[in-house]
């Protein structure tokens, strides 16, 4: 069955009263996103200026900082983040060496956010809003003025007024998305005819209406929760979407999304191995 054309789903918005996911930005500002996870994916891709993620089909140029390093052991002043850790933005020798010892993968977030969250390795308490400096030998393989991620952030011209003007006039539900929410996943849904955009499984594999629940509205960007625009929705069956990082493994802990979990991989398991989901060997109902 062909991928409905967006044109049609477009006048489907127009029949519901729904105002269309608009083209007001073709960039997604992201927080954290598993560096090793991305690259096993294929998502990434090292370039002379920089480390880029593939977004909705476009690369996107970010940087990498350790998602869990050492804060309280050697600084207990870490409100100020100085000195360490720092943030790369190519591969130096920096990378080069942690990558020959065995301490890259697994350590790494991508982001190209101005500031990001840290989560100190020992108490595992999060430290948000922070800006980082850039590392010495990454600065010297770059002809930019950067200092910082708020620096290199200017850099992207990611940044769009309107976005915000949005946000401002939105309302929204208690998980801050706009009311209209759910009329807007089913919209999106809709226009990848029901069909998980990560292992392909959906549109004839779905067997009744009901089980088209299981096929989620991902925002790719999880702290944009606003931004409806195709480049941050991502369809996604349950399975996939379970493992998209550790913060939905642990939504999807919860007693009724495991339940439903649990259902959906024991209904549908036969067709996720013939569309090779690379999480169905693995998992553990």
């Amino acid at each position: 069955m062909p991928l409905i054309k967006f044109d049609i789903s477009h006048k489907y918005l127009d029949d519901i009263s729904i105002p269309q996911l608009e083209e007001y930005n073709s960039n997604v500002i992201i927080d954290r996103i598993d560096f090793t996870e991305e690259e096993r994916k294929g998502r990434i891709e090292w370039r002379d200026d920089g480390v880029y993620l593939k977004i909705r089909g476009e690369f996107q140029r970010g940087f990498m900082y350790i998602k869990r390093p050492y804060l309280t052991r050697y600084d207990k002043n870490v409100e100020i983040i100085s000195d360490r850790p720092r943030f790369h933005i190519v591969n130096c020798s920096v990378i080069e060496q942690q990558k020959n010892n065995g301490n890259f993968d697994g350590r790494y977030f991508w982001s190209n956010s101005p500031t990001i969250s840290l989560f100190d390795f020992d108490n595992g308490e999060e430290y948000p809003n922070k800006s980082l400096n850039i590392c010495y030998h990454c600065l010297g393989q770059i002809n930019e003025n950067v200092s910082d991620t708020e620096s290199f952030h200017d850099l992207l011209d990611l940044n769009d007024k309107e976005i915000e003007e949005k946000k401002e006039d939105t309302k929204t539900d208690i998980f801050n998305r706009p009311l209209n929410w759910r009329s807007i996943s089913r919209a999106y849904r809709l226009e990848q005819n029901y069909t998980c955009e990560e292992c392909g499984f959906g549109g004839d594999d779905i067997e009744n209406t009901y089980d088209k629940r299981y096929i989620h509205t991902h925002h790719i960007d999880g702290y944009a929760l606003l931004n409806t625009h195709r480049n941050n929705l991502k369809a996604l069956c349950v399975l996939c979407h379970y493992n998209e990082d550790e913060h939905h493994q642990s939504n999807f802990e919860k007693p009724r999304m495991k339940k439903e979990l649990d259902k959906f991989v024991s209904k549908y398991k036969s067709k996720l191995i013939e569309r090779e989901n690379s999480y169905i060997d693995g998992y553990n109902s």
